[in-house]
């Protein structure tokens, strides 16, 4: 059963789907988190539980299957994580070309399996969110990211907002005055369509990135803020989700 409001080629429509596909992202190297993740993979990380349990977690009721992009050399541990911790939902689990760098091309892994869909939510597989906020992400207008605001280091991207439309109007780079302040974030979790899939890659420092290729597109992107999302990037970010979770979901 579906209901649409508005055209899926202008992005200005509101898609009321019973069921939808997840994608989460996990095959990154984790390099800034090394050593812990010199053998075993961020998702996979123990904040109390393994990061990916926290995520299984804060799913919409209305994800009935989950796509994990791995590294195949990590297939027995993913496969291990799905079995200790009874994951219901069903899962396929999909490896990125190792040659192919960037979420990008681990979205890509998904393609056949997502072409027909018209909306699919897409997670980073190492962030934390509240399933409160990924809820209102998949009845909002699509595509549309997860905003939060964050103090940021240079290399993080922000964005200008139409507060009346819930648009984001740009992807760029913060100023120098900005890096001081709490600004719009870009959270690992957002919700794309179809037509992602004909958008030409976007490189920077040689990964296609999917903001990059999203906003290159020059698609319509709206966005939803996030009450509250653990980031673990760093060492830092690390320590900090260690302390705030307890007994398996956000406080």
């Amino acid at each position: 059963m579906k209901q649409y409001l508005g055209s899926i080629r202008t992005g200005i429509f509101l898609c009321y789907t019973r069921f939808m596909k997840a994608v989460i992202l996990c095959a990154g190297d984790g390099n800034r988190l090394k050593p812990a993740t010199e053998n075993i993979p961020k998702p996979l990380l123990l904040v109390g539980r393994p990061i990916l349990f926290y995520i299984f977690n804060s799913l919409p009721d209305k994800v009935d299957e989950v796509f994990l992009i791995i590294q195949e050399k990590h297939k027995i541990l993913f496969r291990k994580f799905l079995e200790d911790n009874n994951i219901k939902i069903k899962v396929n689990i999909l490896f990125q070309d190792k040659e192919k760098k960037g979420t990008y091309f681990a979205l890509i892994t998904a393609k056949d399996y997502l072409a027909k869909e018209d909306a699919f939510l897409v997670l980073n597989g190492d962030d934390i969110f509240l399933k409160e906020d990924l809820e209102n992400l998949v009845k909002s207008c699509v595509p549309v990211y997860g905003l939060g605001y964050k103090k940021m280091n240079k290399r993080y991207r922000t964005c200008d907002l139409d507060l009346e439309k819930k648009r984001i109007l740009s992807f760029r780079m913060q100023t120098d005055q900005e890096i001081e302040k709490e600004m719009p974030c870009f959270s690992g979790a957002f919700v794309l369509i179809k037509d992602f899939f004909d958008y030409k890659p976007v490189y920077t420092e040689g990964e296609a990135g999917i903001p990059h290729t999203l906003f290159g597109s020059g698609a319509k992107v709206y966005y939803v803020l996030l009450r509250k999302w653990f980031q673990i990037n760093t060492p830092e970010d690390f320590s900090i989700a260690q302390k705030d979770l307890a007994g398996g979901k956000i406080d």
